[in-house]
């Protein structure tokens, strides 16, 4: 359903759909934090859930083999803001690392709108941004459409600038964005921001409402039916198990093709599809310089997406079970709703245009699936702070990785506690595993830190 746009409360994350975000009733919790430089600041901490009972801890037996959750029947789960809502929290650590990667494709994008038609300058044009989150990613993006489009058609054509996201996204914070002095609004006339919060593997507007969607770093977040369990890492795409490996590829296809098969039902005939999916690794024919000077140095082992934040979050994580601070069940039973495919898995539901249901769907694609990887912000920023203020802040750098990537794991490992532990329990555990985190990396060398972000991108069209 698509609503006009009105203040509201939604999710944070790239990214993006995290698992298990579900709006209800507002409370909120004082805790400390830190700021990027390392210095202890008070923030809110919201909750939001159907009931606001304290936890027992139980003990459950241990399950190791890859098992599917269905969500239908179960407890909801309670999702909490870490961030005051409206502080732009997502723009400034997450945001800063996916919007390298949408800035490196903006002339992707720009080199494609012609493609789609545009049957009258005083019709209407819907630009549909998925995942969007604050909307601060893709401003600049959908400011450079809109003059692209203002100055083929003409200023009387309607543009309408459709934002999803999750429904309990940070909203207050995308408003702000959209409405900023930075804004497209403040340059053009004719442009219509509205938002849908429809989770997108489900039908966000009607067939045949847009002309062109983006979704920038979101798809490798899974629905809820597609969790897979992995006892032996937080991350699914780095499990060691086989049987774990194939449960979360074919989730990961499912989940694929049907937001493919959802978005062609929602494009106009001759509409344009964009897509940039956070890859396992680059490939051979990767162009490290693709659309940027920057370049990744000093890597001399696998060329694997952000090996060594996620290598490392593992090892806090066992860290906390080596320590007895968490249980073996805890310790098996934290994975995130995340799936990083290869190219060819991007590939895959186009492949067959006799049996492909994306395919019968009218959905081809024009260009891609191409691979490029974007340059690590928070290495940057620690390049910056060494040369010119002389000083090696590898703190810092950690920290930063950690503002960022928990908006990615929060909610996760919250939602692995929330049945053993209260609140508060949950709450220093966490803190504890991101200490360990920073400890950990702070002791590494930045300049050989697998940090980078690697992305596939692709555009397709609906042409029936």
């Amino acid at each position: 359903m698509v609503m006009t746009v009105i203040p509201r409360l939604v999710n944070a994350a790239a990214v993006s759909h995290l698992s298990c975000l579900h709006l209800a009733s507002l409370s909120s919790l004082q805790s400390r934090r830190w700021t990027s430089d390392g210095l202890a600041m008070k923030t809110v901490r919201r909750g939001m859930s159907e009931t606001a009972t304290d936890v027992k801890r139980t003990s459950d037996g241990v399950g190791t083999s890859a098992t599917r959750r269905g969500m239908s029947g179960d407890k909801k789960h309670s999702f909490q803001y870490f961030w005051q809502p409206g502080s732009g929290y997502y723009g400034e650590s997450l945001g800063r690392v996916s919007k390298v990667a949408t800035d490196i494709c903006e002339n992707f994008v720009l080199s494609h709108i012609d493609a789609v038609p545009v049957p009258s300058p005083t019709g209407v044009f819907t630009i549909g941004d998925y995942g969007t989150c604050d909307g601060s990613v893709s401003l600049q993006l959908i400011h450079k459409i809109i003059d692209h489009l203002r100055n083929k058609h003409g200023p009387d054509l309607k543009i309408q600038v459709l934002y999803e996201d999750h429904p309990s996204s940070d909203y207050n914070s995308l408003f702000k964005t959209i409405y900023g002095q930075t804004s497209y609004l403040s340059k053009f006339n004719n442009v219509f921001p509205i938002v849908c919060g429809t989770n997108f593997y489900k039908q966000c507007v009607p067939d045949n409402t847009c002309d062109v969607i983006i979704s920038f770093i979101g798809v490798h977040f899974l629905s809820e039916e597609s969790y897979v369990r992995c006892s032996n890492t937080i991350f699914p795409w780095r499990s060691t198990s086989e049987e774990e490996m194939r449960a979360h590829r074919e989730a990961a296809a499912r989940d694929w093709r049907k937001f493919l098969l959802l978005r062609a039902a929602e494009l106009k005939q001759g509409g344009l599809l964009f897509v940039t999916q956070l890859l396992t690794e680059l490939g051979d024919n990767t162009s490290q310089s693709r659309d940027t000077n920057s370049s990744v140095t000093n890597i001399t082992d696998t060329i694997e997406n952000g090996k060594d934040i996620y290598r490392n979050l593992d090892l806090a994580w066992n860290d906390l079970h080596t320590n007895g601070v968490i249980t073996t069940e805890e310790f098996q039973s934290c994975t995130t709703l995340q799936a990083y495919r290869t190219l060819q898995e991007l590939k895959d539901p186009f492949e067959d245009a006799a049996m492909s249901p994306v395919r019968q769907a009218g959905l081809r694609i024009l260009k891609g699936p191409e691979d490029f990887f974007s340059p690590c912000f928070m290495k940057t920023l620690w390049r910056e702070k060494l040369q010119t203020d002389g000083v090696d802040d590898r703190k810092m750098f950690a920290r930063r990785l950690v503002q960022a990537y928990r908006l990615v794991l929060d909610a996760t490992l919250r939602n692995t506690l929330e049945k053993t532990r209260t609140a508060e329990e949950q709450s220093d555990i966490m803190d504890q595993l991101y200490e360990c985190f920073v400890e950990r990396v702070a002791a590494c060398n930045p300049e050989t830190f697998q940090s980078e972000p690697y992305v596939g991108r692709l555009v397709a069209q609906k042409l029936k």
